[in-house]
């Protein structure tokens, strides 16, 4: 039988058959069967779509009747099918390509459930692999799923005999060609999404079976991104499940999958590749679970990372290699022989609540230690409709998890260490430290999560490019409890060889100086207990050097401030306390480092002089005035007072003194004293009159039962016009009348505002210079650019400003 449809679809149909016994053998054929012409059939089934796609079928049957059971097979089936194209049907992108795929040499017994096929063969294909916001796979969406039909209540039936279980199909692949597929997995559930392309996937297979401990071949081979390659190949069992591959990796990029674990960590990792090479066993079984064991090496290239909080370099390297490597999965054991790193950088932070930054990498688990999580009703999501988002479901436990061990063993036979750069900063001190180490280099040895086992530790390398440095002790930073007993040692070195340093950063060579640093670092039992010692001597700024890359913070009013008498900066800081109490608090505050020290003097000198000397810090860099006036008061005195003790202890520092006025309050206080003084100059020509001794107007004391007399005399010397009477005679007024037209035809000018501010500064400099205890030299008197001085919240403009160099 034979026939044609009006799309050239072509079916042919053949058989040979008997009665009895009761047999059919024959042929069956099919082309050009376009797949998109039957939808109506099964669209009411599926959520997705078929664009495209032509079948060809071919095959044998066979069927007879026997005393035992009937035979029914199939046997040289052979299919192709081309230009298959499936979309789902609410997106545009289509899921499935196929340009061509075949099915040939298959052969089934239907009876026994068995299947053969000879051979499977599909090329250049691309495949969309989706999991949507809510976990719902895209694979999963693509079969409607209806409500099963619950039986009508009814007479209880009689119980039938339990029909005996169904046998299993059992399928074997032959050979399987899956050749330079193309597959895009687009996850939508990390917050930021994940999309991650494979390029040229060819997949290779023999003998693949599900029938039990059938041993069959794979092997994987794949592009990902410009450079990365991956390929596994090896021995599989699918019945029970079971692979041993070698695996080997080139230049994989990590980058795309930084959102799986960028809620574990509180770093950002903005470059790196993988490469491995090794052999990698798993089996799974009900009881025991999956087990995973690799063997081989494996290393992570150009390496780089970030902090989330300031966006700083955090990790980098350019190789990292791990040999002889033997990690295992349930129980989790890993072993590794040898570690070499190379070309690395390091952000070490001590922070402020005393932790270790390398220590805290890990995001913190909510879950308090020892607590279960509860096991709670959920929902179980039904199949989404076409969109992926899931519909109401039924209430289900969650499956019980096998139990798994939570004990790690973790070991490290040798680290090596070579071309490192660690940047370190003490931020638990205050002024904080920070230095780099450079050209580190040096090894690690006997690391273990074993809390008995320490790890010795031997690094080398230099201090700011220049000073040899010196890192010896223990460790143990895998065990729960951290253990660090570390010596960082730098002595006795001459700070003239790093001239080159200080003039291209500092911008002045170094005359002469001695550096000496020892710092002790002792965590046990979340005890802290450190030494800092820092003593530099002598150290003495040069000439000045011409460097772009010159800091423009005055170094060498810094040192002024840091250095005592004796030539010395000497900065000694033991620190020690529980580092899980809160509590927690310093034995003595201190710890000035040079390079956080120069920031510091040179931007809040008067602060830093504050806290050495008492007297207020910052207030040092002003005193106050009274509007109108330039003598100084009680406060002023007692601010000079202190910043005359410093300016003694620090011969280096010279003080500039600059003048100010404020337009608005001095002008109205300049004309209150400057009515007083005419008020005063009365009562002075009353005593020069009667013989009286000669002093200042300022100096005269005006009664309040002589003030009417001499403010009257005062008024009547006034050139101003002044209210008369009928007659034509200057009016008697009262006091206020006479106080209030005074002042009012008082006229301060700008020039009068300039004397204050200069008066004031001349009272300043006057009064340091009679304590005897600050060189003439040392003291300036600055003109200033505007009368009035830039704003300062809670400061008054009617003030003096100094300035230390």
């Amino acid at each position: 039988v034979s026939f044609q449809t009006d799309s050239k679809e072509a079916f042919k149909l053949t058989s040979n058959f008997s009665v009895e016994p009761l047999a059919a053998a024959g042929a069956v054929e099919a082309s050009g069967i376009v797949l998109k012409k039957y939808l109506p059939y099964y669209e009411k089934f599926v959520n997705f779509t078929i664009e495209s796609g032509e079948l060809n079928i071919q095959t044998q049957y066979l069927y007879q009747q026997t005393e035992k059971e009937p035979d029914m097979r199939v046997s040289g089936f052979a299919a192709t099918l081309n230009s298959l194209r499936l979309g789902k049907t609410d997106e545009k992108k289509d899921f499935i390509s196929i340009p061509a795929a075949s099915v040939r040499d298959l052969s089934a017994d239907l009876i026994k459930r068995e299947i053969v096929v000879g051979d499977i063969s599909t090329e250049k294909g691309t495949v969309l692999a989706k999991r949507y916001r809510v976990g719902t796979l895209l694979f999963s969406t693509l079969v409607k799923v209806s409500e099963k039909i619950q039986p009508a209540e009814g007479p209880p039936q009689k119980q039938r005999k339990q029909a005996p279980p169904e046998r299993p199909w059992v399928l074997t692949v032959k050979n399987l060609l899956i050749d330079r597929y193309k597959i895009t997995y687009d996850d939508e559930m990390p917050e930021d999404p994940v999309v991650v392309t494979l390029e040229k996937v060819t997949v290779k297979g023999e003998n693949l079976s599900n029938i039990k401990k059938t041993k069959g071949k794979l092997a994987v081979n794949l592009r990902v991104g410009e450079r990365g390659s991956a390929a596994a190949n090896g021995i599989v069992t699918i019945e029970p499940p079971s692979a041993n591959l070698r695996l080997s990796l080139k230049d994989v990029p990590i980058l795309a999958l930084q959102s799986y674990f960028a809620g574990l960590v509180k770093i950002i990792v903005t470059d790196g590749s993988i490469s491995s090479k090794g052999t990698v066993s798993f089996t799974y079984s009900t009881e025991a679970g999956p087990r995973v064991k690799y063997k081989g090496e494996v290393s992570l290239n150009n390496f780089a990372s970030v902090d989330k909080v300031d966006a700083e370099d955090f990790l980098k390297w350019g190789s990292l290699h791990m040999d002889a490597m033997d990690v295992s999965y349930a129980p989790p054991v890993v072993t590794i022989g040898e570690v070499a790193l190379s070309d690395f950088y390091a952000r070490v932070i001590i922070n402020e609540d005393k932790s270790i930054n390398l220590q805290n990498i890990m995001e913190k688990d909510e879950t308090k230690v020892g607590e279960q999580p509860k096991t709670e009703t959920t929902k179980e999501p039904a199949q989404p409709p076409a969109g992926g988002k899931p519909a109401e479901g039924k209430d289900v436990k969650p499956a019980a998890s096998p139990p798994q061990t939570t004990q790690k063993t973790v070991k490290i036979e040798k680290m090596t260490l070579q071309g490192g750069t660690v940047n370190f900063s003490d931020h638990y001190i205050k002024p904080n430290f920070s230095t780099n180490m450079l050209d580190v280099g040096g090894r690690v040895s006997g690391l273990s999560s074993e809390e008995t086992k320490m790890a010795d530790v031997e690094l080398r390398g230099k201090l700011e490019d220049y000073a040899p440095l010196e890192i010896t002790g223990r460790i143990n930073p895998l065990r729960d409890d951290l253990f660090i007993d570390l010596t960082i040692s730098f002595k006795d070195m001459d700070l003239s060889p790093l001239t080159p340093y200080s003039g291209r950063y500092l911008g002045y060579t170094i005359e002469k100086g001695k550096l000496a640093l020892n710092l002790h670092y002792l965590i046990e039992k979340k005890k802290l207990d450190s030494q800092n010692k820092i003593i530099l001597d002598q150290f003495t700024l040069g000439s000045h050097v011409d460097s772009t890359d010159a800091t423009k913070l005055p170094v060498k009013l810094a040192v002024a401030l840091l250095k005592n008498r004796r030539g010395e900066i000497n900065l000694d800081v033991p620190v020690s306390g529980q580092i899980d109490d809160p509590k927690f608090s310093l034995g003595r505050i201190i710890l000035k480092i040079l390079v956080n020290l120069l920031v510091k003097a040179a931007t809040s000198p008067f602060a830093l002089l504050g806290a050495i000397f008492g007297g207020g810090g910052e207030e040092l860099s002003y005193i106050e005035f009274d509007p109108g006036m330039h003598n100084l008061n009680d406060q002023g005195i007692k601010k000079l007072d202190t910043l005359l003790k410093a300016l003694n202890d620090r011969p280096a520092l010279k003080l500039d003194i600059e003048g100010h006025a404020d337009p608005e309050n001095d002008k109205e206080g300049l004309k209150q004293y400057l009515f007083n003084r005419k008020v005063k100059a009365q009562k002075l020509k009353d005593l020069v009159k009667k013989g009286g001794e000669t002093v200042s107007v300022d100096e005269i004391k005006v009664e309040p039962s002589e003030y009417p007399k001499y403010l009257k005399a005062a008024y009547k010397e006034e050139k101003f016009p002044k209210p008369r009477n009928v007659i034509g005679m200057a009016k008697d007024l009262p006091v206020p009348e006479m106080e209030k037209l005074m002042i009012t035809h008082i006229e301060v000018k700008d020039d009068d505002l300039r004397q204050l501010a200069s008066e004031r500064a001349l009272a300043v400099k006057d009064y340091i210079l009679k304590s005897k205890q600050v060189e003439p030299e040392r003291i300036f008197l600055i003109e200033p650019k505007t009368i009035q001085p830039e704003k300062k919240e809670k400061i008054k403009d009617s003030r003096v400003d100094f300035r230390l160099k």
